[in-house]
């Protein structure tokens, strides 16, 4: 006996057909809400796929773009872009 003094030998126990009921319920909703979770998944996966590719192409586009230009051939970057001229403290 438990702590209530309910005698749970005495208690019929749960259908076998209500259970079999119950997991089945179970089963479709979670069947259902995974299918609606992968194609939510693959759509924005798909997505995400097509960005990385123009991401991907304009590189490429602007390549070629700058390619065409003839007076562009002949230039060189003599130091790093990124770095301005050095100033010498005295």
């Amino acid at each position: 006996m438990d702590e209530d003094s309910i005698d749970l030998t005495r208690i019929p126990a749960i259908q076998q057909k209500r259970t079999v009921a119950f997991l089945n319920q179970f089963v479709v909703h979670t069947v259902h809400f995974l299918n609606r979770f992968s194609t939510a998944c693959e759509e924005k996966l798909a997505e995400l796929f097509l960005r990385i590719q123009q991401i991907e192409t304009t590189p490429n586009i602007l390549d070629a773009k700058l390619s065409s230009i003839p007076s562009l051939g002949d230039v060189t970057l003599g130091g790093s872009p990124l770095c301005g001229p050095s100033v010498a403290n005295d």
